[in-house]
């Protein structure tokens, strides 16, 4: 028997023990990102690569469990052999690297973003997205703190190393589209430069985001990919046209350096301004949805309230997929490849509650992620890739019951928001009268 004939035979013997499992994931997805990034597995080893996969997307879903307890819970071993000796756990994630972690994301994210796009694109044919900077800390090593750094307070450094990461997200599924992941050096500015925007979309950016360059080029990267974000108090800009009482096409100047950068940007550049009174205090906003008749000024102020899901869609992640904890890498490519591991098993998460709030008919945001999470995750730990093939009608049983799953209706705030006093390390001294 030669070489390929004992290739084509590892590889029918390794695709039966996860092809079931394609009711999360496609098998044939993995597969392709494999060839593509060079990390397909050509020896018979113990954990393949198809298998290193799943051990790092469980790694996300199990994170207060040791990494040998995920490989014997979601029974990776290939073979005969019942459990492997954690070190070589460890070896196979160095083995895998982090290139297909990358690549099966980017794959994920986008064939999944086509098919909830036009159901959720509410805003007048648009579907509404944010993007905002996130950061996590890991385990202190020299390599890790070499590499990544971490952020300086007012005295001193924070204690554990850090990685950056700007995430582009549906704030109508909380699923994740795009995201991009670096060291603190790299400032958030420079890494959404990095992200792709959506065809026919509204992305919501806060101020740190105003930049001629970087949203001149977002504008330009797809058809119809359209901002909006609050102006800065000291916005620069000349009025051309009154649309109405409180809603102006203006032009902006063009920052020596941003010209420097971007020559092609000329000396203005044109957005629209819209001013809406809140709370007795006038709130500015500044758009690339130029059409004043399509486009309200009133709903596009109402609008820039869900660009506060991404930092629910963080807490998410953080909170309850994460149970606040650093992460666990100690090496520097590691922390890359579980950062994508938990990206791609946070977008499992919440596909699967697209589809719970379809069953329920009322939108994924009011489906409770702590909830569903733990129902669906207590699923895969009772269903591991050698009965997979229950793993559907699990899911199926998991939709019939969607409805404990829906949170009540968001109630309006009666109170304005006020920030509690700090409570004090030490008691206050009593002092008598007199």
């Amino acid at each position: 028997m030669n070489l390929s004939q004992n290739l084509d035979l590892t590889l029918k013997q390794t695709l039966p023990s996860l092809s079931q499992f394609s009711e999360l994931i496609d098998l044939n997805w993995i597969e392709d990102c494999l060839n593509q990034t060079g990390k397909a597995s050509i020896r018979k080893r113990k954990l393949p690569a198809e298998h290193v996969v799943w051990l790092v997307i469980g790694l996300a879903l199990f994170r207060n469990q040791p990494i040998w307890y995920v490989v014997q819970q979601l029974q990776l071993v290939f073979g005969t052999a019942e459990y492997c000796v954690p070190s070589a756990s460890v070896q196979a994630r160095q083995r895998l690297g982090l290139e297909p972690m990358s690549a099966l994301f980017s794959t994920l994210s986008q064939a999944w973003f086509k098919d909830s796009q036009q159901q959720y694109s509410n805003f007048h044919g648009l579907c509404v997205c944010a993007v905002d900077g996130v950061v996590w800390s890991m385990p202190h090593t020299e390599e890790n703190f070499k590499h990544f750094g971490s952020s300086k307070g007012k005295t001193a450094a924070t204690p554990y190393p850090q990685v950056r990461a700007t995430c582009l997200v549906n704030t109508n599924t909380h699923e994740m589209i795009d995201a991009q992941i670096g060291s603190m050096d790299q400032g958030e500015l420079t890494l959404a430069s990095q992200l792709k925007a959506p065809v026919r979309s509204i992305t919501l950016f806060d101020r740190a985001y105003f930049s001629a360059d970087f949203l001149v080029s977002w504008q330009s990267q797809a058809e119809e990919s359209h901002w909006l974000m609050r102006a800065k108090d000291n916005l620069r800009y000349e009025v051309i046209h009154h649309n109405a009482a409180h809603d102006f096409q203006i032009k902006m100047p063009v920052s020596a350096r941003a010209k420097k950068i971007n020559p092609s940007l000329g000396d203005y550049w044109e957005a629209r301004l819209i001013e809406v009174e809140y709370a007795g205090k006038i709130r500015r906003y500044i758009t690339s949805l130029t059409d004043s008749e399509v486009y309200p000024f009133k709903d596009l102020a109402m609008l820039y309230i869900q660009r506060w899901e991404i930092e629910m869609c963080y807490r998410e992640i953080k909170s309850d997929l994460q149970d606040a904890r650093i992460l666990r890498s100690k090496q520097p490519d590691l922390v890359y490849q579980e950062l994508w591991g938990v990206f791609i098993a946070y977008n499992i998460l919440r596909r699967q509650m697209r589809f719970i709030a379809e069953h329920a008919k009322v939108s994924p945001l009011r489906i409770s992620f702590h909830i569903a999470s733990m129902s669906i995750i207590n699923i895969l730990r009772h269903t591991p890739l050698e009965s997979a093939g229950n793993l559907p009608k699990h899911l199926a049983q998991l939709f019939e019951q969607s409805k404990i799953f829906v949170l009540p209706e968001k109630r309006q705030r009666q109170c304005p928001r006020v920030v509690k006093i700090k409570a004090q390390k030490y008691p206050r001294k009593c002092q008598s009268i007199s």
